[in-house]
């Protein structure tokens, strides 16, 4: 059998042959197990895992070292969903507030009561600084690091499960092999073995059908079965 040719993990550079590296990127067994495709934290698109602890993409990295922990100039995709929801919430719970508060100030003239509303409305925009009524920001902010630390929890679950199935696999994969190539070795050498059996078989055939042979023509053998000369 002619061996096959060999490729460079585009990883680790080391030759393996083709069956064996990886379809996109080619990458080697262990490199896949070191480097899998992962989710990023923030913006949730796929990247390739450089280490273990690393479970966000280069450019949400970028932005974490340049912001900081996003404290309201930028939100990740997560934080501004959640975000979304927890403004929803709070929108609503002051609509409530809002109509009672008006029944309560029906005292006050028109103008006032507008002006009051008024206030009340734009008193949140969308930066998470803290003013002077902002308890409930800071309530937000801390809803949202909760959210974000439990999603990061499941995530590196999840992970790890992914991780732990793709060693199982390729360990499969590889014990499939190696059974695979024992069972050619052994068909290989049965096949040999074989073939040599029926050569002997066959000239021992020829052998005896020379002996036959010259019997027929009345010559004579020694014990080992070569000719004698008849005198």
């Amino acid at each position: 059998m002619a061996a096959s040719a060999l490729y460079a993990c585009t990883k680790c550079t080391q030759r393996y042959p083709f069956e064996e590296l990886s379809q996109g990127q080619q990458l080697c067994k262990e490199c896949r197990i070191a480097h899998p495709i992962v989710k990023c934290t923030y913006c949730r698109s796929e990247f390739q895992q450089e280490s273990k602890t690393n479970t966000i993409c280069k450019k949400c990295a970028q932005n974490v070292k340049q912001f900081g922990t996003v404290d309201g100039k930028l939100l990740c995709w997560l934080c501004t969903l959640s975000y979304k929801r927890v403004l929803q919430k709070t929108k609503e719970q002051r609509k409530t507030l809002g109509s009672s508060h008006s029944n309560s100030s029906s005292s006050l003239p028109e103008k006032d009561q507008h002006h009051s509303k008024h206030h009340h409305h734009h008193h949140h925009h969308p930066e998470l600084n803290t003013d002077s009524g902002g308890t409930d920001n800071f309530v937000l902010i801390s809803q949202l690091k909760e959210e974000v630390m439990s999603l990061k929890r499941l995530l590196q679950q999840r992970d790890q499960t992914i991780l732990e199935k793709d060693k199982k696999l390729t360990e499969l994969k590889a014990d499939f092999q190696y059974q695979e190539s024992n069972l050619r070795t052994k068909m290989n050498s049965m096949e040999k073995a074989h073939k040599e059996t029926v050569e002997q078989l066959q000239a021992k055939n020829r052998e005896l059908l020379k002996q036959v042979a010259a019997l027929s023509k009345g010559k004579k053998f020694d014990k080992s079965g070569s000719i004698l000369t008849s005198p």
